[in-house]
């Protein structure tokens, strides 16, 4: 292995290592406290649903264009892109419902994480596009993987902001 792909594999492990201590800090702090109730159950389980055949459908539709279409992206941006086509699907679906966050969880707090989400995974994309290296010739490569989930998690910020835009209008209303 040449020093370019352990570079690769010591920044990918030391974001995974990352996301876990950030994840664990916010289970800590019990901002993801995650007790729904029999609804949000329900709610949830049928968007997972939804999620997993989403999943498979476009897994199944990645490697179908890459059969007809040769090569148009990287192994790792294909696989991004399904998964975050099926957590959107997964995440729109339980906000719809009012089942995306728990009822102790702090939706501020949870909203905030997304847009630094967001802004950061953007930003390496936008830095990424700027040295030219998001496409080798012609083939999407795995440094789409960060502009790919800045958009999943701007597209359920959105959602969620103007579901409950919405919600609070239909409450003052009544």
């Amino acid at each position: 292995m040449d020093h370019y792909h352990a570079g690769i594999m010591v920044g990918l492990a030391a974001g995974i290592v990352a996301g876990l201590i950030f994840v664990a800090f916010l289970f800590k702090k019990k901002v993801l406290d995650c007790h729904f109730d029999e609804r949000q159950e329900l709610a949830r389980g049928k968007a997972f649903q939804y999620g997993f055949f989403t999943l498979l459908i476009s897994t199944y539709a990645y490697g179908t264009s890459d059969v007809v279409f040769g090569r148009w992206c990287d192994a790792l941006a294909g696989v991004t892109i399904c998964l975050a086509v099926s957590l959107c699907v997964f995440a729109v679906t339980c906000i719809l419902k009012d089942a995306y966050l728990s009822l102790r969880e702090k939706p501020r707090v949870v909203m905030t994480m997304f847009a630094l989400l967001s802004a950061l995974n953007l930003g390496f994309g936008v830095m990424h596009v700027l040295h030219g290296e998001l496409v080798e010739d012609g083939v999407l490569t795995f440094r789409a993987v960060n502009p790919i989930i800045g958009l999943a998690t701007l597209v359920i910020l959105i959602v969620y902001i103007v579901n409950h835009l919405l919600r609070s209008r239909e409450e003052e209303a009544e």
